[in-house]
């Protein structure tokens, strides 16, 4: 076989191989797909509220504002306020509606705020994004022993969110800078970062 047909064969052969991983990796991102969006169904179904399913199609160009954009919007049913959640547990809040889409805050967020309780000691305080990636518990009571592990939920006060959906766990407590109170920082269990299908909560009633 003549050197130019080596070099032929040999772009054929190559071809055939890129088309192949192309393929492969197809695969495996759908399979990936299925798998998220199979949490996300049994996330839905622990819950009695009515729900939403959406995509997120923009995200902030901050990472410690912590925003992005779903596919739903009032034509949906979704309202400002309402809870954003992944299979894993709550993401953030509704603060704008379109239309077609909806613009959402992160746990993260400086300014997001929400009734939270802690699920051992049934103790509540309030969920507040502390920017830089960072999610706090604010005003727990000083005679109150926290634990680092302790999950945390929205609570029953919270005005915004219906109760029970999980946020995270307590990885460290430290009284605040009055002394008035103790602050538990929290390791949300939902990433942030890396969800692409999510639920909205339209009605907690």
């Amino acid at each position: 076989m003549s050197k130019n047909a080596l070099i032929r064969e040999n772009a054929v052969l190559q071809k055939e191989v890129d088309d192949l991983s192309l393929n492969i990796e197809h695969l495996e991102d759908a399979e990936k797909e299925n798998n998220r969006l199979r949490a996300l169904l049994q996330f839905k179904k622990n819950f009695r509220f009515r729900t939403v399913s959406a995509r997120v199609i923009a995200r902030g160009p901050s990472d410690w504002t912590g925003s992005f954009v779903i596919d739903r919007g009032a034509t949906d049913g979704v309202k400002p306020q309402a809870a954003i959640c992944s299979a894993k547990g709550l993401l953030g809040k509704v603060v704008r509606v379109g239309e077609d889409r909806s613009f959402v805050v992160l746990l993260t967020h400086p300014s997001f705020r929400a009734g939270g309780v802690i699920k051992g000691s049934r103790v509540n305080g309030v969920i507040a994004g502390g920017g830089s990636g960072t999610v706090r518990m604010l005003y727990i009571p000083m005679d109150v022993k926290v634990s680092k592990g302790e999950f945390v939920t929205t609570s029953k006060l919270s005005r915004v969110f219906p109760r029970g959906i999980v946020v995270g766990k307590i990885t460290n407590v430290k009284k605040s800078k009055t002394g008035l109170y103790q602050i538990a920082e929290i390791k949300p269990f939902a990433g942030f970062f890396d969800a692409e299908e999510v639920v909205c909560i339209v009605d907690s009633e």
